[in-house]
């Protein structure tokens, strides 16, 4: 059996909805019983109610966008990323990628490799869908991060950059180890890690680097109890190991040109 039709009451009460208007199917076909309105009217009603929520929902995007720190100009999508040049045993797991389902099961992210290879492209692209979804998104380079660190400690407001760090559902920090964090800036960094591990709701941190996890102690400053709290980043994680040559340059054009000898005036008396 066929299911029914919805009626245009409950067509109207669903785009409002989408507002987050409270309007009943009861509420609309009183209104309209009362304003003598009819299914056209019910419909442009309708219309109008999906209008003003993909304004709002694009409205939100803009703002997420705008928050996250992404690259405006020529952002990196992961439309605009050369998956078909991923070859390997694990090609498909990077594929999947765009669906977001470490976010959602609440797992970290890496991608290691080689400079070029694609891996701030894949973490910009991540952090861009999020905002896309209307999941907000924070975008920071390692050194960045350990500059803000120093300045929080000078100024006091250490919790409240880390809280602030805590928010995002989306958390990505670009080339970890081209910095090394002093003592000051690795507790701050670990109380991210902590308080983000114990999260609730889609969660995760996209992280990129040139060097092996297994080496990164070399980039934070304390104890060995300290350094082990890297152990949550990947306690639940997908760690992409990238390896190939650099994506950079396939937009160069080489020319050859060559400059010939100049010809040399002759001076002598011109003829009469």
């Amino acid at each position: 059996m066929e299911e029914r039709e919805r009626s245009p009451y409950a067509l109207a009460s669903e785009a409002a909805a989408k507002l987050g208007l409270q309007l009943t199917a009861a509420e609309v076909a009183t209104l309209a019983s009362d304003h003598d309105m009819g299914d056209a009217e019910l419909g442009a009603l309708a219309v109008t109610f999906d209008y003003l929520a993909e304004k709002r929902r694009r409205a939100s995007i803009e703002t997420l966008l705008r928050l996250s720190r992404l690259p405006r100009r020529e952002p990196k999508t992961f439309d605009g990323f050369d998956f078909s040049r991923i070859q390997g045993r694990d090609a498909g797991a990077l594929a999947k990628l765009p669906a977001l389902a470490d976010l959602y099961a609440r797992r970290n992210v890496a991608f290691i490799g080689p400079g070029g290879i694609g891996k701030t492209h894949l973490a910009q692209a991540y952090g861009r869908e999020c905002c896309m979804r209307g999941l907000k998104t924070y975008y920071v380079k390692a050194n960045e991060l350990r500059d803000r660190f120093q300045r929080a400690a000078e100024r006091g407001s250490a919790q409240r950059t880390v809280a602030t760090l805590v928010k995002p559902s989306c958390l990505i920090v670009d080339e970890v180890g081209r910095c090394v964090f002093d003592r000051a800036c690795t507790d701050l960094f670990f109380d991210v890690i902590d308080r983000r591990y114990e999260k609730e709701g889609p969660n995760t941190m996209i992280l990129t680097s040139n060097v092996a996890p297994s080496s990164w102690d070399e980039f934070f400053t304390g104890d060995e109890a300290l350094l082990c709290a890297l152990d949550r980043v990947f306690d639940k994680a997908s760690v992409f190991m990238m390896r190939g040559p650099s994506y950079r340059g396939r937009g160069l054009d080489t020319y050859s040109v060559e400059a010939v000898p100049q010809a040399t005036k002759v001076r002598g008396m011109q003829p009469k």
